[in-house]
């Protein structure tokens, strides 16, 4: 999309938002690789970086929980990319981040937003198994309970 958007001089913005279990997948590195060298300044990726991918690595005991990709930001800045990292719960560095991301002009721009899965809610939080598990109306009550004021939890 960036790409296609530099060839017919558009002018908009392509933001991409990535797990960091998608980190494990190949197609993601080859456009890593490839976006800088097009010096893709109307480019972003956001990388959810929660370290709780939804499956691990395969080993002898079924699947690990542990993080493939240690320091995405390192990797991004290997392969030319601007990087900033924040508080992924931050909402006013968020907010600062995206008009630094637009400064950049010398090539894409990758945005490590650290999070933590189901913050703020005490059966969710740092749990890999709501990846996809769906909440039952119970779970729903109590985690609005939780989320409209955490201190009556």
């Amino acid at each position: 999309m960036a790409l296609g958007a530099r060839l017919k001089n558009s002018d908009f913005h392509t933001w991409v938002i990535l797990g960091d279990g998608e980190l494990q997948e190949g197609q993601v590195w080859e456009a890593a690789f490839v976006a800088p060298r097009y010096k893709l300044n109307n480019l972003t990726a956001i990388v959810d970086a929660n370290d709780l991918p939804q499956f691990g690595w395969p080993d002898s005991s079924g699947h690990t929980r542990s993080v493939p990709i240690d320091d995405p930001a390192a990797k991004f800045r290997a392969f030319g990319w601007n990087v900033i990292e924040v508080d992924g719960h931050d909402h006013a560095a968020l907010l600062t981040t995206w008009k630094q991301v637009r400064a950049f002009t010398d090539g894409p721009t990758c945005v490590i937003a650290k999070t933590v899965k189901g913050k703020g809610v005490s059966f969710m939080e740092g749990n890999y198994l709501w990846h996809a598990q769906v909440p039952t109306q119970d779970d729903l009550d109590k985690a609005g309970l939780e989320l409209a004021d955490p201190k009556e939890s």
